[in-house]
């Protein structure tokens, strides 16, 4: 900044300052009045988390597989069907094994 003329420095020094006096204004803006937005915005994320830790707290994890057992002629097994399919990553829904 030494090789600028002192013009220039000057307006940057104003530029400073007009940011300056817009971040003071949009922080008197968000922390005045009676109902300061920003305490509007915790309050709202307060009871958010409050809600969405009570729901996980009393769900149940689905049972997604039935199984079934058999046999015939001496020969057993066991069918799986995962009745939770889960789309983002395809399987057959359908496992049989032989004992």
């Amino acid at each position: 900044m030494k090789n600028l003329p002192m013009a220039r420095r000057k307006q940057g020094g104003q530029s400073f300052m007009e940011y300056l006096v817009v971040l003071a204004f949009g922080v008197i803006v968000l922390v005045a009045g009676p109902n300061p937005p920003i305490q509007q915005l915790a309050k709202a994320i307060r009871d958010y988390y409050t809600d969405y830790s009570y729901a996980i707290s009393i769900s149940s994890m689905p049972n997604c597989f039935a199984s079934t057992s058999g046999g015939a002629a001496g020969v057993s097994g066991t069918v799986t069907t995962d009745k939770c399919l889960d789309l983002s990553d395809p399987k057959w829904p359908v496992d049989v094994s032989f004992d």
